[in-house]
C-alpha cells in the first residue's frame, strides 16, 4: 500500500491532516448508503465538528468542493433526485472509490496500531 491508489492526491503520512479525514468520511459514509450532500455534510459536522468543515457557507462551500473532487476522480458519483421540493444531488460510491475506502481502512487500522505501541512505550516502557 505505498499510497493508495485511487485516493487523489492523498499520499501516506497525511493521515492527520483534516483534509484527509473528511475525504475518508465521505468515501465510509456513501459506502453505506446514498445521501444527499446536505446530508452528508451535517453527519461530517456532527462527528468531527472540531474540524467545522460545514459551518456556516464558507464551510458548506469547502464540503462541496471535496464533493465534486471526488467524483472527478472517480471514487463518487451523484445524481439529480426530484420529487417534493427542489432536486437535489444524491451521491454514492463507485467501485473505485470502494477500494480506496478498504484501503484507507487499512490504513487508519496500521496507525491505531503505531499510536497504541507508542502510548504504551510513553506510559511506562523503560529505554
Amino acid at each position: 500500500m505505498d499510497g493508495l491508489r485511487g485516493f487523489g492526491r492523498w499520499q501516506k503520512g497525511m493521515g492527520f491532516a483534516p483534509g484527509f479525514w473528511l475525504r475518508a468520511f465521505v468515501l465510509v459514509a456513501l459506502s453505506k448508503k446514498e445521501l444527499h450532500g446536505y446530508e452528508l455534510l451535517n453527519m461530517i459536522d456532527e462527528y468531527f465538528p472540531e474540524f467545522c468543515f460545514c459551518k456556516g457557507l464558507s464551510g458548506m462551500g469547502t464540503g462541496y468542493r471535496i464533493l465534486r473532487m471526488l467524483e472527478m476522480e472517480g471514487l463518487i458519483k451523484s445524481r439529480w433526485e426530484t420529487g417534493e421540493g427542489p432536486a437535489k444531488r444524491v451521491y454514492s460510491l463507485t467501485s473505485e472509490g470502494e477500494k480506496a475506502k478498504e484501503e484507507i481502512l487499512e490504513y487508519v487500522k496500521e496507525m491505531k496500531d503505531r499510536i497504541e505501541r507508542f502510548l504504551e512505550f510513553a506510559g511506562g516502557k523503560e529505554v
